[in-house]
C-alpha cells in the first residue's frame, strides 16, 4: 500500500489541489496529539527557514487545530503552512510530499513514520522517537532534540534540499523494506518459540 511509485499517481494532482506549487519542497507530517508530536515546535522551527518556498503539510485531528493554525498565522506562515484535517487516506500527500517530519516529544514506534519512509520520504525526527534507529544521518535523514528549534530548523532546511533527491528517496524505502507484515509476523513467532524453549529449560 506505501511505495514510491504512488507519486506517478498522487503527486500533482494533490499538490494542485492544495495550491502548492508543482517544484516547491513539501514536508509532511501525520499525526493527532499534536502538542505530544511536536506539531507547536514544528511551527516554530518552518518559521526560522531559510528555504521560504517549502511548505509543510500537517495532516490529522487535535481538539488544539484551531491553536496551531492560529500560532501558523500569527508566525506568518498562512501561505505555506497547510493543516488538511483527519484523512481517511494519507497516501496522497506521502506522495505529494518530498519529505516527512515528526519532532515528538515521544513516540515509540509511530505507523506514520513508517509508512513514509516506504514512500521514499527521507525523514527529520527526534531523539524521542523510536523511528530514529532506520535514520542514517545525511543519508535518509537526521535525527533532533526535539525542542532544539534553532537546530530542527536547520534539519527542516536540509530536508527541503532533498527534494527530487533519488539516492536519499532510495535509502528511505531500503531502511524499512524488510518490515513486512510476514516478517515482522516470524520475528514474533521466533520470539515466542525462544521464550518457550527458555521456559522448558528452566523446568
Amino acid at each position: 500500500m506505501f511505495h514510491p511509485a504512488l507519486a506517478d499517481e498522487f503527486r500533482l494532482k494533490t499538490r494542485a489541489e492544495a495550491g502548492i506549487p508543482a517544484e516547491a519542497p513539501v514536508l509532511l507530517f501525520v499525526g493527532s496529539g499534536f502538542e505530544r508530536k511536536g506539531v507547536p515546535q514544528l511551527l516554530r522551527a518552518a518559521a526560522q527557514m531559510q528555504n521560504r518556498a517549502a511548505h509543510i503539510v500537517i495532516v490529522g485531528a487535535d481538539r488544539k487545530l484551531k491553536a496551531m493554525q492560529t500560532l501558523a498565522n500569527k508566525l506568518g506562515l498562512s501561505q505555506r503552512v497547510h493543516f488538511t484535517g483527519p484523512l481517511n487516506d494519507v497516501r496522497p500527500w506521502y506522495s505529494a510530499a518530498d519529505g516527512f517530519v515528526l519532532p515528538t516529544l515521544y513516540d515509540p514506534c509511530p505507523n506514520a513514520a513508517l509508512e513514509a519512509l516506504a514512500c521514499g520520504l527521507p525523514m527529520v525526527t527526534s531523539t524521542t522517537c523510536g523511528a530514529q534507529e532506520w535514520i542514517q544521518t545525511g543519508v535518509n535523514g537526521w535525527v533532533v532534540d526535539a525542542i532544539n528549534q534553532p537546530e530542527l530548523a536547520r534539519r527542516l532546511d536540509d530536508l527541503a534540499a532533498l527534494a527530487g533527491n533519488e539516492s536519499a528517496r532510495s535509502a528511505a524505502r531500503s531502511s524499512v523494506e524488510a518490515l513486512t507484515l510476514p516478517a515482522m509476523a516470524e520475528r514474533l513467532l521466533a520470539l515466542y518459540r525462544s521464550l518457550g524453549q527458555a521456559t522448558d529449560a528452566q523446568v
